[in-house]
């Protein structure tokens, strides 16, 4: 499996990219630079995300903005914001030349039949318009798990769409957090659908994007299950801190060896 780190345990993305490099992992960019003037110079923004992975070799991979964005949303004002924000990442995406785009599912947790079906209905219909830029660019979209209590309405999304480049990121802090669910059993109803992972623990309490022993997800189990379904996703350390992130990569060396 192949690992990356987050960009959010470094200041730039120039350091997180010479970090990646040192490490001989590969880079997922997660927070655009000077995203509080996107409206105002998108360019610069661009041209900063260019100058910060220039001389980084391995692996790119990006997070899409996601901040308060549900492009599923039935207020037309509100999906029309999520579509720009969306193709504004599309946009940093090819220049950084990713080969992944992880994006939040939008869905917002509340548990009522007709906001789900609303939900559904609206994002499948998004996707399949969305996915055809992805699919002339050779890129791939997952859609990651935020406060879902299970895994089935990302998988109904992607199913539904049925498109081979929309896949599912399963965020294992997440999924502990959010449901009573085991990782494990999210591992096996993904399937073939898991692309990506973003790896980080907690004890139920908070979403700390803590290291793999501080909390209640057993990553020995994690790693099993993906042998035993034989599921190879590309794996992200999204941790904030150095050290974390140094002890994560030591313990995953010693469970995947």
């Amino acid at each position: 499996m192949e690992l990356l780190l987050s960009s959010s345990v470094e200041k730039s993305i120039k350091d997180a990219a010479n970090l990646a490099q040192k490490l001989g992992i590969g880079l997922e960019v997660s927070r655009l630079p000077g995203v509080k003037r996107i409206d105002d110079d998108f360019p610069a923004i661009i041209a900063d995300l260019k100058e910060g992975v220039k001389d980084f070799h391995g692996t790119r991979t990006l997070h899409a903005l996601f901040s308060d964005l549900n492009p599923a949303s039935k207020d037309a004002a509100l999906k029309k914001i999520a579509e720009k924000r969306y193709q504004q990442s599309l946009e940093a995406a090819k220049a950084i030349n990713a080969v992944n785009v992880v994006f939040h599912s939008g869905h917002k947790g509340m548990k009522h039949r007709v906001s789900v079906a609303n939900y559904l209905e609206g994002s499948i219909k998004f996707w399949k318009e969305y996915i055809k830029q992805f699919e002339d660019l050779g890129i791939t979209a997952t859609i990651e798990n935020v406060l879902e209590d299970a895994p089935a309405n990302l998988v109904t999304i992607v199913d539904e769409v049925n498109s081979p480049n929309l896949k599912i990121c399963l965020d294992t802090g997440h999924a502990n957090l959010c449901s009573q669910i085991p990782v494990t059993e999210w591992i096996k109803t993904y399937g073939t659908r898991l692309h990506h992972m973003h790896w980080h623990n907690n004890y139920k309490t908070n979403d700390d994007h803590a290291g793999l022993r501080s909390g209640l997800v057993n990553f020995i189990d994690v790693a099993a299950t993906l042998k035993e379904e034989n599921l190879s996703p590309r794996i992200v350390f999204e941790m904030f801190e150095k050290q974390t992130l140094f002890e994560s990569i030591e313990i995953y060396k010693k469970i995947i060896p």
